[in-house]
């Protein structure tokens, strides 16, 4: 009760459990009506609180009836209300015509979502319904309505527009790629290899006449490695809608000291 309007629950128990004792036909009547507990949040700031449960006002309108709490406290979040512009994502699924990849997907629709500051600001993108694509070999638009999204966050439309850009699929070879190695300030590590030599990657035409060694990052992370002799695998790191077919070497022999 009584929270203010720029603030809101954001994690919360809205049920305790309880026996109740007392005559059959107050007990059903209970039963059916269920007794609530009052909470008054009046002049509370956003924070986290514990209160005991045998503080709160239960009125009971039945006659001869004992509440008994099985808990002692109940805790409870509260937040202020934001709102912020999200990002859109579109989940794609099936594969479109041979020969041809997906290049974009564009959303010009803005999307505003209000809710509590903790939830809003970890949002980095929200959802829409998956989009089929297969056997698609021209850009086209569709609307899609977006994903149900947890009861706390209001959006500000239910429906954008998705514009998938398709073009036709090249590959394209890249040599001597810098090899990155992420170690402690406390490890000292030697390396035979110093860089991929051959990456083989494929995508959409417009996006490979651009791609550049800049673009793309292949790296080993040591730093959970105890000392010794390894032979490890790189993560090799793309832009969106390329995606890798060839790489030589395989692994690295690498030495932590």
């Amino acid at each position: 009760m009584n929270i203010s309007n720029s603030l809101i629950l954001s994690d919360s128990l809205l049920y305790i459990k309880t026996i109740l004792r007392g005559r059959g036909s107050a007990l059903l009547s209970a039963w059916a009506a269920p007794i609530t507990a009052r909470c008054d949040l009046e002049g509370l700031k956003p924070g986290i609180y514990e209160i005991p449960v045998n503080s709160l006002p239960t009125p009971i309108p039945f006659n001869n009836i004992t509440v008994e709490h099985t808990i002692e406290t109940i805790s409870f979040t509260i937040d202020t209300i934001i709102e912020s512009q999200a990002s859109i994502m579109v989940p794609l699924q099936g594969n479109l015509k041979n020969g041809y990849s997906i290049s974009d997907v564009v959303i010009n629709d803005s999307l505003f979502i209000i809710g509590p500051r903790g939830m809003i600001e970890t949002t980095e993108f929200v959802l829409t319904e998956t989009l089929d694509v297969k056997n698609r070999s021209n850009s086209f638009s569709k609307q899609v309505h977006l994903a149900p999204h947890s009861p706390l966050v209001n959006l500000s439309r239910s429906v954008v527009t998705a514009e998938i850009i398709i073009d036709t699929t090249v590959e394209r070879m890249i040599t001597n790629l810098p090899l990155k190695l992420i170690f402690t300030p406390y490890q000292r590590v030697t390396s035979e290899k110093i860089s991929l030599d051959t990456l083989i990657v494929k995508g959409p035409r417009s996006r490979m006449n651009n791609l550049s060694k800049g673009d793309i990052t292949v790296r080993i992370t040591l730093s959970q490695l105890t000392s010794g002799e390894h032979n490890l695998p790189a993560t090799i790191i793309l832009p969106d809608y390329v995606t890798p077919v060839y790489s030589s070497p395989k692994r690295f022999a690498i030495k932590i000291h």
